[in-house]
């Protein structure tokens, strides 16, 4: 979908605005327009923010792009409770 250019110790992912566009117009969230035009996330939310100030000056409006939420999960509470109590005990005798 997009052009990659590699030079001297940089690779450059190179996308066409019509690309780009069509994949805000098709993505909820950066990190799927990134992924849909090969470009990393971060100069994937500049050019967003980019092409949006210029196209607000046109009166034209992009969808709003969320953030990819974080995975969080925990599933050792147990062996966590376990060390605090241990170190708590460890650092109050001292």
């Amino acid at each position: 979908m997009a052009e990659i250019i590699v030079s001297n110790k940089q690779t450059r992912v190179r996308c066409s605005d019509e690309k780009f566009l069509e994949a805000v117009y098709s993505s909820k969230t950066y990190a799927e327009i990134a992924e849909k035009t090969g470009q990393k996330v971060a100069s994937t939310m500049a050019r967003y923010s980019r092409v949006k100030k210029a196209l607000s000056k046109e009166n034209i409006e992009l969808p709003e792009m969320e953030r990819k939420k974080p995975v969080r999960t925990i599933n050792n509470i147990e062996e966590m409770v376990v060390i605090a109590k241990r170190l708590k005990e460890r650092h109050s005798s001292i």
